[in-house]
């Protein structure tokens, strides 16, 4: 007997013991489906973000990358180095930085600080 579970975007389909996520996608709305475990099913249907894990893990065979804390941390630098005037409107940007960092942002940040006033 087939049981089908909705879900926000998508829904696990039981058949039997066997597990099925299904969701619609392309400009016709075609529904595709990728078999999942249990196990996986259950994910799923816990968060929005669980099911988006499984959904890319059912496609691909491979857990979507989340971002470390440092992997942040290096992202949030490099935009303030595009940008350093981050350093003077935001003081504590300049803790994500060493002195000797600073010494060559910091001028760069009040040049373009100045020339937006």
């Amino acid at each position: 007997m087939e049981e089908v579970f909705p879900g926000n975007g998508f829904a696990i389909v039981k058949n039997d013991e066997e597990y099925t996520i299904e969701w619609p996608q392309g400009p016709f709305d075609q529904v595709i489906s990728y078999p999942i475990t249990k196990e996986l099913a259950d994910k799923a249907l816990k968060s929005s973000q669980d099911a988006h894990e499984v959904k890319i893990y059912a496609r691909t065979g491979q857990w979507p990358v989340k971002n470390t804390e440092e992997e942040e941390r290096e992202q949030t630098r490099k935009f303030i180095k595009k940008f350093p005037e981050l350093l003077i409107k935001v003081p504590d940007n300049q803790d994500l930085f060493t002195e000797e960092e600073l010494k060559e942002l910091l001028p760069l940040g009040e040049k373009n600080f100045s020339e937006e006033e």
